[in-house]
């Protein structure tokens, strides 16, 4: 019931935001109608120069082959084009694009491939942020079994004026960026050339869908801006366009301030029905526990048995973005007690449907597929049901059950 509340209070909030994006929209075309450009939505509650919030998440937007642009990889494609990558060779259709990923401005990466973008509007070179940006992807890929080489990776930096990062920036690498055998491939690219060429060739694309065309039009305003080219051509003052999203200030502040809050809660209360449901099957066999760590929601295990995979291991759900309640990973992670820990690694993995992945140092077995990136919005439109993950979750342990711990052969 809570969460049926919770959703109507959304509906009402997003409702009332739609409303303002609508007027906001007819005004928009009714100012290009007469020639006039002045209105930019992003502007509206941004800086022109604000990096993060505009910038890297707009670019990211679009790249996202999952983005609400319905697009697919049509921009990405766009992108690599013009920016000169092609031949690096990531594949498009496996991709998954990260915003802020461990400081990282945008990360983009296949199975193989990495690509890191930093964004540079105003903001100075850190020392070595580069060479810690290669270093981060390199420890990523040393958990698996094949690490990342560097001809797998490529570096763009994003500045306005095109040029090449401070070189304190490269610490350790600057040889493999930059050097005549370089093994990293490095490119400098700017607002004013490849990304100003890129959103050309996206509005291309979608010339016969308006709303696309809006903010893709509306963003070139915005890179104008960088470059202190954008003229007005009104006086119209920011505070008359705020008059249009003025009653739905209200909805977007509660929106912001309650966003995680919420998330958690829907996400508690989900799990707290799934052990409802699975305690009433399940309660002769196995412990269903609710995990008081956040990103850690439920706890299965099989505490009536003396098997030993059910001492080493038990069935959870884990958040690897614990802050944001978000990549959730389904499997069966090691038993963190004693002074030895094992290493899942060292055995064979359980042959089930769903746990695809090769073992980690902690997880025996898991999958990040069962949800998508964000639960909560498969849980608010019912794509989700603690039923069916119950289901789901049974299917996993019956399983498991039949599951022998095996060592893998060492030699």
């Amino acid at each position: 019931m809570e969460i049926k509340l919770q959703k109507e209070g959304f509906e009402k909030l997003f409702a009332a935001m739609g409303k303002g994006y609508m007027a906001a929209k007819a005004e928009a075309d009714r100012q290009r109608a007469m020639g006039k450009h002045d209105y930019n939505i992003f502007t509206l509650f941004y800086k022109f120069s604000d990096e993060v919030n505009l910038h890297s998440n707009f670019i990211a937007s679009l790249l996202d082959p999952s983005g609400d642009h319905y697009r697919g990889d049509l921009f990405l494609k766009l992108f690599l084009e013009t920016c000169g990558i092609v031949d690096f060779g990531i594949d498009t259709s496996r991709v998954a694009v990260f915003k802020e990923f461990k400081h990282i401005d945008i990360y983009i990466i296949d199975d193989k491939k990495h690509i890191i973008l930093e964004n540079k509007v105003y903001a100075k070179d850190q020392a070595a942020q580069i060479a810690r940006y290669i270093k981060t992807i390199k420890g990523e890929g040393a958990k698996e079994s094949d690490p990342v080489k560097d001809e797998d990776i490529c570096v763009l930096y994003l500045h306005p004026d095109g040029k090449l990062p401070d070189n304190q920036s490269f610490g350790d690498y600057h040889a493999r960026l930059l050097g005549e055998n370089s093994s990293i491939k490095f490119k400098v690219i700017s607002y004013d050339k490849e990304i100003l060429e890129w959103i050309d060739k996206c509005k291309n694309e979608v010339s016969n869908i308006t709303d696309l065309n809006v903010f893709l039009s509306q963003y070139k305003d915005v890179i104008e801006m960088i470059y202190n080219r954008y003229k007005r051509i009104d006086k119209m003052e920011k505070a008359n366009l705020v008059e249009i999203f003025k009653e739905n200030y209200t909805a977007v502040s509660e929106i912001v301030s309650n966003y995680q809050e919420m998330r958690k809660k829907i996400i508690d209360e989900f799990f707290k029905n799934v052990k409802g449901i699975l305690e009433n099957d399940l309660k002769d066999k196995y412990s269903i526990e609710l995990n008081s760590v956040a990103y850690r929601p439920i706890a299965i295990k099989n505490v009536k048995t003396q098997d030993e995979k059910w001492k080493n291991f038990y069935f959870t759900v884990e958040f690897q973005k614990s802050s944001t309640y978000s990549m959730p990973f389904v499997g069966f992670r090691r038993v963190e007690s004693g002074e030895i820990k094992i290493d899942a690694r060292n055995f064979k993995k359980p042959e089930t449907e769903q746990l695809t992945k090769e073992p980690t140092e902690h997880f025996l077995a898991y999958s990040d597929k069962i949800f998508k990136e964000d639960i909560c919005e498969n849980i608010i439109k019912d794509k989700l049901s603690p039923e069916d993950f119950a289901g789901t979750i049974k299917g996993i342990l019956e399983q498991f059950e039949k599951y022998n711990l095996v060592e893998r052969n060492q030699n």
